[in-house]
């Protein structure tokens, strides 16, 4: 492993593998840009080979938002370069610089004009910049490389897998389950509740791979069905056995024990069995109990009182000290046999791993035959892409892409992602590529989603150089010391021995908290007189304190002062970490009592689970069916204010009853005739529900929710055909039925307090930050089902069943514990409270184990609790008094705040500028049919329907569709099927959908018949047809049909934008054609345009290592095939100017090919273009198929004309 040593940014290696590793504040962000800006003008010590633009320089992240602000940051750091060196390009005054270090080292070997230009260049291009996120690369690369990984081109990406995910897991429930015995089907249900709470069990490991840790590895490699007959069988024969054995023993049993129990011991001899645990009472009781047990069929599990007061080892533990042991061979007998039997736990978990590997198959088999691919299955993909047979090709191609590459959050990575980066940049190294790992391992807090430190920790050993970044930016210098005493310990502070601290400096200039006058201390402790942690207790002391703070704020008395700048303290400028979500409800209470708002940033709950949506089920009911009793339900919610007495007289009254049917009547036909958006506005203006609601604690949050619903619900009406369906839709939405996604959204962006988790809080700071639940007890996992730990000695992650080494899951979870502090820890920038109680519990508690530096060890459980006040006397010592530990005797809530808010006049800005519009997407439908009107048709970029509208794919004229039966009496006559775009369409859904070597399946050919509606007689004449087509030769030349295609070498409906790279030049198209065009085709007759022209390409595949593009016409040409020789066809394409269309199409699949395939070349890679007129195809060479290939000169001066 390589010496770790201190950063610089302007002498680090760009062209080898290196690892950084960035404590928490100390600029990764930066460093980040600094290299960018390296990379982009080769510059500093040990530069790369040459000078690199955006597009291939490449930095993964983990999420969208890091990739967002990462372009953000990098584009600020290009704009502030070229500002300063502009400037000092004029002036040559380094002061340009203004204390940029960076920047002032950097520029001594520059040419200050050409670095210029080249970072203008890169701020141009930014919006290029190859800034992913881990799974935005991989798809990028899988269709960009298709013809590599073998992807198809239009994957739909599934954010959420779940609904797959419990329709598989209901489905193998079924299948399996359904079928078993009683008895098996009652343990099964019993043992694993419902396929919900399996998958809830299975899912966060499902994407893993996981070695099973268990001795009997047969019970793994049957099918789960010869499991649960063999050794479920197994069982269930030797718990009746035991049953049966204690039925015919109990009487002996009963006999034995009362036999020793009268037995006369002379005073002071040690008895057998102590009478302390044994008498005849209780005997009675007990054998009455396992009596019970072992005459109900249905309790297969052992029995408890059996096995603790029966068997011979209980028997001999009961004894008292110095007695002659109780010992009979019905007591041995019997403990035999319950050893004997298999363990239900180990029964269930082998169970789960069957359940597991049957929803990996059926979620592989589905993704096999269906385009939907989760963000894990990118991941999966793509490094199968690379360690396939065409792997070392797919890398070095990436490499070429991506000569440098810079991986951020490193720490968040897994054994998969790495494997892709090592293929890539370490398997191979190269010269001219750099890759640079960037990450902390000490703040790897995402294990629960998959991240694996383990494979961080092997790639720093890898890693051929080491670098560290040792100063803090982030944050006062107090509280940087803090971390580094707390931490700075050599008991390994993060558990495991190569995950070390470094202590850290500070930044030099001085911040400070400023408390009514006085500089407040980095850290201050309230400590509670309860020895136990009370969470509520600790939000209400979190709560007061932020009280008194903006008490102080309201009176200009908390103030956060640097040597430049003093502001006061706002609301938004505090923090409370949390765990989760009920510890955050907590404090969001507390903090409303003392009538401070908060917003909770990391809330993940749906907006169905809110009151508002039951409440606006309610209020739905009563518009669609205007009755009493709806009504009556509709206005008794919160949203209309009423209570008992006014709904009373509301029923009382006449007139004021008719007034509320009249308004729900109102309501219902707003909503018939003008969409139930209109409707819900119409009830909250009518009704006042937005002032009554804003007058309430949680008004804002509950009127954020009303409107939320009101746009999903306008959203849903579109895919609802009435609206009945849509109140059905809603109903269900909130029982939890196959929910959208719909995360509640933030009520407020104005100035206030902060609630979030420690997870969400990760890469960020704020001013000050409160932590009341540290102290709280450390969540160890028990022996349960899914134990998944690291094993060292085998390199692989285990799923210990028998739980053989529960204490490699212990450090793990300690392990991460110490990471979640070390984060929380690092996020203020001038202060952090706690509440603590006046002693750690006995259990194990990270914020305990670095006080004590380290000397609680790793147990569960502490021998002793230790006093509060000690361990922080110790800290304080350390830190030079910038430590407050303070009783919570005199903190007293004050009276309610009321901060005032200026409200700012908000008013629209007027648009004055000149917006150009000669820009715009086009396709080859719109050029042709331009033509034909001699004008044109363009879309604008906004509109989301298809360019390629296939209307030239089918008939064109006469476009009769006759969905009920074949035109000809002859059923094989299919020259006749029906015309027009139905055919069109259902022929080339079933052209993408189906292998070649398989397009007559039939139960394929059965949905294809359906879709056109034709008769069940006509699916051989189909299928006949289908085999004719996919086995008939496309040219003499190749000799190879549409059956012999592999589909790793098959692209199918290949969208493409091409880029006219100026202004598209009529009068140029035309002569290129007229000089390099074999086929006399029409002068195109177009206004020149400006953008892009799209389309989709049928086909693409590849054969004997040339490129072919493919286009399917189910156009009617004539009822004889005659009417589909080669005279016909040519006659057709130029007819509807087809040869137009495949110019474009080799224009688009040309560029293309230079850009994914290494030295391509046209004449040599590109094999040619196949219309394939599917109605003409009866299996002779060439029969229906039109084949040409545009010469070299023709498509080189097209590339110019486009």
């Amino acid at each position: 492993m390589a010496e770790t040593i201190p950063l610089n940014p302007i002498t680090l290696p760009l062209n080898q593998i290196s690892l950084i590793e960035a404590s928490a504040g100390t600029g990764k962000t930066y460093t980040i840009g600094s290299l960018y800006l390296r990379l982009l003008l080769k510059a500093g010590e040990n530069n790369f080979s040459r000078p690199l633009n955006v597009e291939e320089i490449l930095v993964v992240t983990f999420t969208e938002m890091a990739t967002e602000e990462l372009k953000k940051k990098i584009r600020e750091r290009i704009t502030d370069a070229i500002d300063k060196l502009t400037t000092f390009s004029e002036t040559q005054d380094k002061s340009a610089f203004k204390n940029d270090e960076f920047l002032t080292a950097l520029c001594d070997n520059l040419n200050i004009f050409e670095a210029i230009h080249l970072l203008k260049l890169a701020e141009q291009n930014m919006d290029l910049a190859a800034i992913y996120t881990i799974h935005g690369f991989c798809r990028r690369m899988l269709m960009q490389y298709a013809f590599h990984s073998g992807i198809h081109f239009n994957l739909e990406l599934i954010k959420d897998q779940s609904d797959l995910l419990v329709r598989f897991a209901n489905e193998f429930w079924r299948e399996h389950f359904y079928p078993l015995p009683f008895e098996m089907a009652d343990f099964i249900a019993n043992e694993l509740g419902s396929p919900d709470y399996v998958l809830s069990l299975l899912e966060s490991n499902l994407g893993k791979n996981l070695i099973v840790d268990l001795e009997n590895q047969q019970a793994l490699s049957i099918s789960i069905t010869e499991f649960l007959h063999q050794y479920l069988g197994e069982y269930f024969k030797d718990i009746k056995a035991l049953k049966r054995f204690w039925l015919e023993s109990a009487g002996k049993i009963s006999e034995l024990i009362t036999e020793e129990l009268n037995k006369d011991y002379a005073k002071g001899e040690p008895k057998s069995l102590s009478r302390r645990s044994y008498n005849t009472s209780r005997l009675a009781k007990w054998i009455e109990q396992v009596n019970a047990w072992a005459n109900n069929p249905r309790d297969y599990l052992l029995n408890e009182t059996l096995m603790s007061y029966f068997t011979q080892s209980a028997l001999g533990e009961k004894g008292e000290e110095g007695a002659s042991p109780f010992i009979a061979p019905i007591f041995t007998e019997l403990e035999e046999r319950t050893n004997a039997l298999i363990s239900p736990d180990l029964l269930r978990r082998v169970i789960l791993y069957h359940y597991r590997q049957g929803l990996q198959q059926k979620l592989l088999d589905y993704k096999l035959n269906h385009q939907e691919k989760s963000f894990d299955d990118l991941l999966r993909l793509f490094c199968k892409a690379l360690q396939g047979p065409q792997g070392d090709e797919l890398a070095e191609m990436i490499r070429f892409q991506y000569p440098f590459a810079m991986i951020d959050e490193f720490q968040d990575t897994d054994s998969q992602q790495y494997a892709i980066f090592s293929k890539i940049y370490r398997d191979n190294p190269e010269k001219n590529t750099g890759f640079i790992m960037i990450g902390d391992p000490k703040q790897a807090i995402y294990r629960f989603r998959g991240a694996d430190i383990f494979t961080y920790l092997k790639a720093s050993d890898e890693a051929q150089s080491r670098f560290e970044l040792t100063k803090n930016y982030r944050s006062e210098k107090h509280l940087v010391d803090g971390v580094n005493a707390l931490f700075d310990f050599p008991q390994s502070p993060f558990i495991y021995q190569n995950i070390n601290f470094t202590a850290v400096d500070s930044r030099d200039d001085h911040l400070r908290f400023y408390l009514n006058g006085k500089a407040e201390p980095a850290y201050r402790f309230y400590l509670t007189e309860s020895d136990k942690v009370n969470k509520t207790e600790m939000a209400k002391i979190c709560a007061i304190s932020i009280q008194h703070w903006l008490k102080s704020a309201a009176e200009n008395q908390a103030v956060f002062q640097n040597e430049d700048t003093c502001k006061t303290l706002q609301a938004a400028n505090i923090a409370v970490l949390v765990r989760d979500k009920n510890e955050a409800a907590l404090v969001k209470n507390e903090l409303q009592k003392l009538g401070i708002a908060s917003v909770y940033l990391s809330d993940q709950n749906s907006v169905f689970d809110s009151n508002v949506a039951k409440e606006l089920a309610w209020v739905l009911k009563a518009c669609l069916n205007v009755a009493e009793r709806p009504i009556l339900n509709a206005i008794a919610t919160a949203l209309f204010g009423l209570n008992a007495a006014d709904i009373h007289q509301i029923q009382q009254n006449e007139a004021d009853w008719q007034r509320w049917a009249d308004s729900f009547a109102q309501y219902q036909q707003t909503w018939q005739r003008q969409g139930i958006l209109a409707m819900l506005h119409q009830i909250l203006l009518e009704q006042g529900i937005s002032e009554r609601l804003l007058s309430q604690a949680t008004g804002e949050r509950d009127l954020t929710d009303f409107l939320h619903l009101a746009e999903i619900l306008q959203q849903a009406a579109t895919l609802h055909e009435s609206e009945a369906a849509l109140l059905s839709w809603f109903e269900k939405q909130i029982q939890g039925e196959g929910r959208q996604e719909a995360q509640i959204r933030l009520e407020s962006e104005r100035q206030l307090v902060k609630i979030v988790t420690i997870h969400k809080s990760k890469g960020l700071e704020y001013d000050l930050v409160w932590l009341p639940f540290l102290a709280v007890p450390s969540k160890i996992p028990t022996a349960g089902d899914m134990n998944v730990y690291y094993s060292k000695e085998r390199d692989e992650t285990l799923w210990d069943m028998e739980n053989r080494n529960l204490n490699a899951l212990y450090e793990e979870t300690f392990a991460e514990e110490l990471r979640l502090l070390y984060v929380a820890l690092t996020r203020a920038k001038y202060q952090m409270a706690f509440a603590l109680p006046a002693q750690f519990d006995k259990k194990w508690n990270a914020l305990h184990y670095v006080l004590s530096q380290g000397e609680i060890g790793k147990e569960i459980a502490l021998s002793a609790p230790k006093d509060t006040e000690t361990l922080l006397q110790t800290f304080k010592e350390k830190m030079q008094d910038n430590v407050e530990i303070c009783t919570t005797q005199n903190l007293e809530a004050l009276p309610t705040l009321s901060i005032n808010t200026k409200n700012d006049e908000l008013k629209a800005a007027k648009f004055t500028g000149n917006i150009e519009q000669d820009w715009r997407i086009t396709s080859f439908t719109s050029i042709e049919q331009g033509h034909r009107r001699q004008n044109y048709f363009t879309e604008s970029a906004g509109k989301k329907h298809a360019v390629f509208d296939d209307a030239k794919d089918y008939d064109s004229q006469n476009s009769i569709e006759i969905s009920t039966a074949l035109l000809s009496e002859n059923e094989s006559n299919i020259l006749d099927l029906p015309r027009g775009k139905q055919v069109g369409t259902a022929l080339h859904r079933h052209f993408e959908n189906c292998y070649f070597s398989d397009l007559a399946n039939t139960e394929e050919i059965d949905k294809l018949r359906q879709s056109l509606q034709l008769d069940e007689t006509l699916t051989e004449p189909l299928q006949n047809w289908l085999q004719q087509i996919s086995h008939t030769p496309l040219s003499h030349e190749i000799g190879i049909a549409l059956a012999d295609l592999v589909n790793k070498d098959c692209i199918k409906e290949m969208p493409f934008y091409l880029a006219i790279r100026e202004h598209f030049d009529v009068d140029a198209f035309n002569r290129t054609l007229k000089a390099h065009h074999h086929l006399p085709s029409d002068p195109l007759q177009f206004e020149q345009i400006q953008g892009m022209v799209r389309g989709s390409i049928d086909l693409v595949f590849r054969h004997n290592g040339k490129y072919y593009l493919v286009d399917y016409k189910s156009n009617f040409l004539g009822s004889s095939l005659t009417d589909y020789n080669q005279e016909a066809l040519k006659k057709e394409m130029l007819h509807s100017h087809y040869d137009w269309q495949y110019l474009i199409y080799t224009l688009a699949l040309h560029r293309y090919l230079q850009s994914v395939v290494p030295h391509y070349d046209y004449a040599r890679d590109f094999g040619g273009v196949f219309y394939l007129f599917l109605r003409g195809m009866n299996g002779e060479p060439q029969s229906g198929v039109f084949y040409d290939r545009p010469s070299v000169e023709l498509i080189t001066e097209l590339d110019g004309v486009f």
